[in-house]
C-alpha cells in the first residue's frame, strides 16, 4: 500500500472517528440524547436501519431506471444538508470552546461565533453541493454525514449491539457487491447522476467529479473511490466503544481504530475491484473492540 489516497482514505476515518467520539459527548452532555431503552428497542433500530438502507437503495436504483434522478438527487441533498445542520452545532461548541480556552472570549462574542460557525456550515454546504459540486465538496459532506450518523448511531446503540450491526451490515455489503451487485449499480448510478454517496480520493491535483467513472474505481486508477458508509458504520463501533469505557483513549478508542485501520490496509492490499469494505473495515474495528474489552477485564 503505497499510493497516497489510501494514506488519506485512512486518515479520513481516523479524523472521522475521533471528531464522532467528541461530537457523541456534546450531544449526550449539551443535548441529552440517550440511547435505547431496552434491547427490544435496540433490535428495532438495527432493523430499522437495515430496511431503510433497503429502501432507498432499490429507490435510487428504480429512479434511475425512470430518469428521475434529479428529484432523487435534490431530496438526498436536504435531508443531507438538514444532517450537516444538526451535527454543525456540536462542531460549533467544540470551536467556539477550543477558541474560549486559547483566547477568553465574552458572552457577546462566544454566542456570536457559535451561531454564525452552526448556520455557515451547512449554507455553504448547501451553495457548493448545488453550484460546485467537485470530488473535495463530496468528501466534505462525508465526513460531516459521517460523524453525525457515527455519533447518534454511537449513542443509540451500546456496544454489543453495534457488534450485531457492523457484523450484518459486512454480510450484507458482501452480498450486494459480489453477488446481486446492486452496490456497484448504486455506485455507477451515484457516479453518473453527480449524487454525493462516495468518497472521491483522487491520485493527483486537477482531477474532476465529471473525469471520474466507475471503471476508474475497478482498475484501482487515478480516483480512489469509497463509500460513505464504509467510513460511517466501523466508526459507530469506535463511538460505542469509547462510551463503553467512559471515554478512555487507551483500550476503547485506540484499539477499535487500529484494528479498523488494519482492515482497510488488507482490504486496499489484496481485495480485488470493485470490493466490498465493510467485511475487513467492521471485521477490524469489531476484533480491537474485543481486545479492549479483554485488556480491560485483565487490568
Amino acid at each position: 500500500m503505497r499510493r497516497l489516497p489510501e494514506l488519506i482514505a485512512i486518515s479520513i476515518f481516523v479524523a472521522t472517528s475521533l471528531l464522532a467520539i467528541l461530537v457523541s459527548w456534546v450531544l449526550n452532555t449539551q443535548e441529552g440524547v440517550q440511547g435505547a431503552s431496552s434491547n427490544t428497542q435496540s433490535t428495532l433500530y438495527i432493523v430499522l436501519f437495515l430496511v431503510l438502507t433497503l429502501i432507498f437503495s432499490a429507490g435510487i436504483l428504480y429512479f434511475a431506471r425512470k430518469r428521475g434522478m434529479r428529484i432523487i438527487r435534490a431530496v438526498f441533498i436536504i435531508i443531507s444538508i438538514y444532517v450537516v445542520f444538526v451535527v454543525s452545532l456540536p462542531l460549533s461548541f467544540l470551536i467556539v470552546n477550543g477558541l474560549n480556552y486559547v483566547v477568553p472570549l465574552s458572552d457577546l462574542v462566544a454566542y456570536t461565533m457559535l451561531y454564525g460557525i452552526w448556520f455557515a456550515i451547512p449554507v455553504y454546504m448547501a451553495w457548493a453541493l448545488i453550484f460546485r459540486p467537485e470530488w473535495y465538496v463530496v468528501d466534505a459532506l462525508g465526513i460531516l454525514l459521517s460523524v453525525g450518523l457515527s455519533a447518534i448511531w454511537g449513542i443509540t446503540l451500546n456496544a454489543w449491539f453495534s457488534v450485531a450491526l457492523l457484523s450484518i451490515f459486512a454480510v450484507y455489503d458482501y452480498i450486494a457487491v459480489y453477488r446481486t451487485k446492486h452496490m456497484v449499480d448504486l455506485a455507477d448510478t451515484s457516479i453518473k447522476s453527480g449524487m454525493p454517496m462516495l468518497f472521491f480520493i483522487p491520485e493527483r491535483r486537477g482531477i474532476k467529479m465529471k473525469d471520474v467513472s466507475i471503471e476508474q474505481g475497478r482498475k484501482g486508477t487515478e480516483t480512489m473511490l469509497l463509500g460513505y458508509g464504509d467510513i460511517a458504520l466501523p466508526s459507530i463501533m469506535v463511538v460505542s466503544s469509547a462510551r463503553l469505557g467512559n471515554f478512555a483513549i487507551f483500550p476503547f478508542v485506540v484499539l477499535p481504530i487500529v484494528g479498523a485501520v488494519i482492515g482497510m490496509i488488507i482490504l486496499f492490499a489484496f481485495a480485488r475491484k470493485p470490493a466490498p469494505g465493510l467485511p475487513f473495515i467492521n471485521s477490524g474495528v469489531i476484533l480491537g473492540f474485543l481486545f479492549s474489552v479483554v485488556i480491560s477485564m485483565s487490568l
